[in-house]
């Protein structure tokens, strides 16, 4: 009965440092940090859902969200004070962002 504890006791011991070495934590720079939003964002290129603090976020430039015409007073209040999501792109990396504005479409199978 002791040989079978002390064969259990080794198998776990070794099973442990294995799944140690083989999944280590992920660095603390890759962990979310203060201040960083952790809700999910769904890719403009892709598709994919990704926590906003690991994506790329970008801001349209103002001449291609708002008219030539000048907008009114609400209106001009409600732009400055808040981003829609109408104004923002998302993408899960830097290579998604350039491929989206290439005009490249997304091909799941490549």
């Amino acid at each position: 009965m002791f040989a079978v504890i002390v064969v259990i006791l080794i198998i776990w011991a070794v099973m442990w440092a294995f799944y140690k070495f083989m999944y280590p934590r992920p660095p603390k720079s890759m962990m979310p940090q203060k201040g960083d939003v952790v809700t999910p964002r769904t890719c403009d290129f892709c598709g994919n859902s990704l926590a906003e603090y690991r994506g790329v976020l970008e801001t349209k430039p103002a001449s291609v969200t708002t008219n030539t015409a000048q907008p009114s007073s609400g209106s001009m209040e409600t732009a400055g004070s808040m981003e829609t999501d109408s104004n923002v792109l998302f993408f899960c990396n830097y290579e998604h962002q350039a491929d989206y504005h290439a005009g490249k479409v997304y091909d799941p199978n490549a």
